[in-house]
């Protein structure tokens, strides 16, 4: 592409956000990639590169909300419910609809007010849950914590889709083959290994209301 001095600044741009984000060559490579199938930003669009920008400084993306906990546990079971949803168990990902929950279930009021003693209840209960929904932790405790819990809902979305003959490929890496164009899910990033439980869960979810 011509290197014009909009590109140009639009470029540095892209590469500041991905700085900011802290993503070293190739995770930066491979998020590009999943965003416009190319690994180089030279070979990009200004559309693309306008996409990618977007993406690193969310925009469209669904943040947790200005009044959501912060804290390790809280946001451990934002996760766990995100997770649940993605199982085709919850409906509603909503922070709100978390909030709801723990308060029915659990009796606690608000995860920001909460300490960790007082939460485990809470992520106990979620955890046990997707384990009844399917999710094998056990199988992926080697992993790193980042990649752990992603890969064992993956997993177990994948038996639930095959089981209803409804997986969208023969296995799970040509499907993630197919979607981000990664050969093994252990070269994956987190970026990477959520588009794939966002789109298995879209399908989860569809089974599930058949």
């Amino acid at each position: 592409m011509t290197a014009t001095p909009a590109r140009r600044a639009l470029n540095a741009a892209v590469h500041a956000a991905a700085k900011a984000n802290g993503l070293d060559d190739d995770a930066y490579r491979d998020m590009l990639e999943v965003q416009t199938g190319k690994r180089s930003a030279k070979d990009c669009t200004d559309a693309q590169l306008r996409q990618v920008l977007d993406h690193l400084n969310g925009v469209g993306r669904a943040p947790a909300p200005a009044n959501a906990a912060r804290s390790p546990h809280a946001k451990l079971a934002r996760a766990l419910w995100i997770s649940l949803h993605n199982l085709g168990e919850v409906s509603d990902p909503r922070e709100s609809a978390l909030r709801q929950f723990v308060q029915r279930q659990h009796g606690v009021t608000d995860l920001r007010f909460v300490r960790a003693d007082q939460a485990a209840p809470v992520i106990e209960g979620l955890r046990a849950w997707a384990t009844r929904a399917g999710v094998r932790w056990a199988d992926f405790d080697k992993l790193e914590p980042a990649f752990k819990g992603r890969r064992a809902v993956l997993a177990a979305q994948w038996r639930i889709l095959d089981a209803a003959g409804a997986a969208p490929a023969h296995d799970m890496a040509a499907h993630a083959y197919g979607l981000i164009r990664v050969a093994s899910l252990h070269f994956c990033t987190t970026a990477q290994l959520d588009k794939l439980l966002t789109d298995l869960g879209a399908r989860v979810r569809s089974l599930k209301e058949r």
